[in-house]
């Protein structure tokens, strides 16, 4: 599995630990593997894995912005790699994880047929992404399959340019809470769901494997950021000031959040985390461990 270093990955690491599964986490930290280095990469797949789960990239929409050549490379050469070794080695699953973010602008809730329409740089590099797995899997008959998550949260994640991990260390540290815009509504997925949502699609048959592999997975909860906000401030009890720093962030789409009836249909999934909930034992997490863990 690549990107076991993440907030994603780790999660699913442990999980598939719990599980039994004897699991080949790829990380790129300190003497790790950089997923550009085919060389290096197949070393993993000589082990010949019986699934591929490839979460490893760019994957933030300001890295996009302030690297753009670094988040393409990233994200579109790594994914070439593991679909070519994975062709080669002739792997029976590869999961190329993905972002409801490619359906851009438009009409939501978006379906799996509806067309990608990025616009920034780390949309437009997991739409490249995603039209390089569904080729291989079309012109090599290689059993691919894509989940595009929308916004994932929960305990351990760290990176505080997301808005739930932003609003928290603000309200643990008893800061004013700053708001781009508010009137966005997105959809947010607890941590546990989605680790759920990849060992379905590790273990998805043959059988169930359409020729459109894409599933989307989302929550059913799209919400305001300002909802979203005032829900979290209401959940900690926490009286901090939350701030509107300027009418809307730039490239901002209005409205994303997604249909996941087909994952529903094929693989008998659906969210089981309230976002009441999740939020709740994200919050707990954040005030035990802020201070304890280098954030």
């Amino acid at each position: 599995m690549t990107g076991a270093g993440g907030f994603v990955g780790s999660h699913l690491v442990r999980r598939l630990v719990s599980l039994g599964v004897d699991c080949i986490p790829v990380s790129r930290g300190e003497d790790g593997i950089d997923i550009t280095d085919r060389k290096a990469l197949e070393q993993v797949f000589r082990r010949k894995p019986f699934v591929v789960l490839h979460l490893a990239g760019e994957a933030l929409v300001e890295k996009g912005q302030e690297a753009p050549y670094d988040t393409f490379r990233t994200n579109f050469l790594g994914t070439l790699n593991v679909l070519e070794l994975s062709r080669v080695h002739h792997i029976p699953r590869v999961v190329i994880a993905s972002t409801a973010h490619v359906y851009g602008e438009g009409h939501s809730p978006f379906h799996e047929e509806d067309p990608p329409r990025p616009s920034r740089p780390y949309e437009t590099s997991k739409t490249v992404t995603d039209l390089l797995a569904q080729s291989y899997a079309d012109s090599f008959n290689l059993p691919v399959v894509i989940p595009r998550f929308v916004n994932i949260y929960g305990p351990g994640d760290t990176n505080f340019t997301r808005l739930i991990p932003k609003t928290l260390r603000c309200i643990v540290q008893k800061k004013p809470v700053g708001m781009w815009g508010g009137t966005v509504k997105r959809e947010y997925l607890y941590i546990d769901d989605a680790v759920e949502a990849y060992l379905m699609l590790g273990a998805l048959s043959d059988a169930k494997l359409e020729r459109n592999r894409i599933f989307n997975f989302g929550a059913g909860n799209p919400i305001t950021v300002s909802d979203l906000i005032k829900t979290i401030v209401e959940l900690a009890g926490v009286p901090v000031r939350i701030i509107k720093e300027k009418d809307a962030r730039e490239g901002e789409i209005p409205d994303q959040y997604v249909s996941w009836e087909k994952a529903s249909r094929v693989l008998g999934w659906k969210s089981k985390v309230s976002l009441d909930e999740g939020l709740r034992r994200t919050i707990a997490w954040y005030r035990d461990c802020l201070y304890t863990t280098t954030l």
